[in-house]
C-alpha cells in the first residue's frame, strides 16, 4: 500500500476568488481553521472533485488573511476597517 503524499499547495475558493496557498504556510499555523480544513483528516481528495476547498466568505478580503499568516501583520488600505475583517 503506497500512500500518495499530499500536494504542496492547497486550493481555496473563497467566495468565488481562487487562491493557492502553500501547505507549509498553513502548517506554521496548525490551530487556524484554514489549516484544519486543509488537513488530511478533514479534506480527502474525493470530497472536492476539482481539488478546491470552498469557503463562503469575502474572497477579496482573504488576501489580508494570507498577509497576516505570512507576515504576522496586515497593512490595510484606508478603505478597509479592522472591524470588516
Amino acid at each position: 500500500d503506497t500512500t500518495t503524499p499530499p500536494p504542496k499547495t492547497v486550493k481555496f475558493n473563497i467566495g468565488g476568488h481562487r487562491h493557492e496557498v502553500s501547505r507549509s504556510l498553513l502548517e506554521t499555523h496548525p490551530n487556524t481553521m484554514l489549516a484544519k480544513i486543509a488537513s488530511e483528516r478533514w479534506c480527502r481528495n474525493d470530497d472536492e472533485p476539482d481539488g478546491e476547498i470552498f469557503v463562503e466568505r469575502d474572497g477579496a478580503r482573504f488576501r489580508y488573511v494570507l498577509d497576516y499568516l505570512r507576515d504576522g501583520k496586515v497593512e490595510l488600505p484606508v478603505t478597509e476597517s479592522k472591524a470588516s475583517l
